[in-house]
């Protein structure tokens, strides 16, 4: 069984907060927490905040979406597609939370 290297650095109890994040932001966005391919990046999001001391599932998902919205809003005006690794936060999460 292949573990990575999040599998490591996090409890199971970790594990469903950022779990619980991932779905409620996913929820609060209209979007598939799997195979939307953005959900990735909220993925991301969450793991960002949550290394920097946040561990209130709901806030972590509010955080990310607010983060989303603006990179949504910020190139709304552009002609470009926003791709999943089109803004790096520094982290490769495993492909999604569940």
């Amino acid at each position: 069984m292949f573990v990575s290297s999040f599998d490591r650095m996090y409890s199971p109890a970790e594990w469903r907060i950022l779990e619980l994040a991932h779905r409620r932001a996913c929820t609060m966005l209209d979007r598939d927490p799997q195979f939307h391919p953005l959900a990735e990046r909220v993925a991301c999001a969450i793991i960002f905040f949550f290394e920097r001391g946040e561990r209130d599932f709901g806030r972590l998902a509010s955080m990310a979406v607010r983060r989303e919205q603006s990179l949504l809003k910020t190139n709304s005006g552009s002609t470009a597609i926003i791709q999943p690794s089109s803004v790096r936060l520094g982290c490769d999460p495993p492909r999604y939370l569940h």
